[in-house]
């Protein structure tokens, strides 16, 4: 345990003085969630970091006063997801930090958000999975609205996300290529709240967002890609920075050193049109920038707490979590052979009940003929 709360404290620190988008927390990708949760008393913690930076020509409406400065936006986020059962897994993301480029203004902490996720529901043969979350966040930062990024309300926002996983082998889905799929909906629910200095919210805006991922793993490492976006479905006020539809492609490496840690590694690039539809900020009004971020790089890390892991158990406790392992898995193929021959056995006396009634209505046709003749 001491090489791990080691490992933790160094994340930590990096978390704290890097910058993240919010972390998804239980089974996903960078920016994909799969369809899958985690098994009961399963306890992770993931981070995901991002940077953005810009250098940017300022007082452009004045050509007497022109000068130039290097435009951020930084963020750092956690994610502590627990598995409740088998099908149901709950994570809660505390914002550590949020800052772009204004003097004295920062959250620290950030916003907390709060996500229930129903899930790892099979079918096609286990091939397939579906999974619903249900996600909240609080506005527990003292400033929201910011530029180059994603729209924060500073009100209780919510939504709900539907998730489909396809994955190439069923018996061991975390070994296969696999493909997964978001759509969701967030109301910023933000009517009579003050989103920029002086200036209060006259609508509730709403987004639908939805995100498709790639992962193609190997014993040391997972290649991964995603697209993700959203489009607004009720378009916040004028003067909200980020009011204008996004899309992102995402390539990303996640690299497994070991069973209960895991670094990422990736970039956003963003691939939607370049284009600022706010109007009335004033301090952002002269600067050539758009509202989201053409790329963003990121950094995170995946830590396994519960259960105990292989670091900390003994040789022979991990031989036999194997064993049970192998146990289970070749009990499953066993339990789908027999199905399967059992379709066939039925299939079978549907064919000979089949032909036996083709046999017999023969015969009728035939005692008909003849009492015809």
């Amino acid at each position: 345990m001491k090489k791990v709360s080691q490992i933790l404290l160094i994340s930590l620190l990096i978390t704290s003085t890097a910058i993240a988008q919010t972390a998804l927390g239980s089974k996903s990708l960078m920016m994909t969630q799969t369809a899958r949760t985690f098994e009961a008393g399963r306890f992770e913690i993931h981070s995901d970091m991002n940077f953005f930076t810009k250098l940017a020509d300022i007082g452009k409406l004045n050509a007497q006063n022109i000068s130039a400065a290097n435009y951020w936006l930084v963020n750092s986020a956690m994610s502590l997801t627990y598995g409740v059962s088998d099908n149901f897994d709950f994570t809660i993301t505390p914002g550590l930090y949020q800052d772009t480029h204004t003097s004295n203004e920062f959250n620290l902490p950030d916003d907390i958000g709060v996500s229930f996720k129903a899930g790892s529901f099979d079918f096609l043969d286990r091939q397939m999975y579906g999974a619903v979350i249900a996600k909240v966040k609080f506005p527990v930062g003292e400033d929201h609205n910011y530029p180059f990024t994603y729209y924060s309300s500073g009100a209780v926002e919510y939504g709900f996300t539907g998730a489909l996983s396809y994955y190439l082998d069923p018996y061991l889905p975390d070994r296969s290529f696999s493909a997964h799929l978001n759509l969701g909906w967030l109301n910023h629910n933000e009517a009579g709240v003050e989103v920029f200095p002086g200036k209060k919210a006259t609508v509730n805006s709403s987004e639908l967002q939805y995100a498709f991922g790639l992962l193609y793993p190997t014993e040391l490492f997972d290649f991964q890609l995603e697209l993700s976006g959203a489009t607004f479905l009720v378009q916040p006020n004028e003067f909200v920075y980020g009011r204008e539809d996004y899309t992102y492609v995402t390539p990303s490496i996640k690299y497994k050193p070991f069973g209960w840690f895991a670094f990422n590694f990736g970039v956003d690039v963003r691939v939607s049109a370049d284009k600022d539809e706010s109007v009335g900020l004033a301090n952002y009004e002269q600067i050539d920038l758009p509202n989201y971020s053409a790329w963003k790089a990121h950094l995170g890390f995946e830590l396994t707490l519960l259960p105990l892991t292989a670091s900390t158990q003994s040789s022979a406790q991990v031989d036999k979590n194997q064993f049970n392992k192998r146990v289970e898995f070749f009990q499953q193929i066993i339990e789908d052979r027999e199905k399967s021959e059992n379709i066939k056995i039925e299939l079978d006396k549907l064919k000979e009940e089949r032909e036996s009634a083709e046999k017999e209505l023969e015969e009728l046709k035939q005692i008909l003929e003849e009492e015809g003749n």
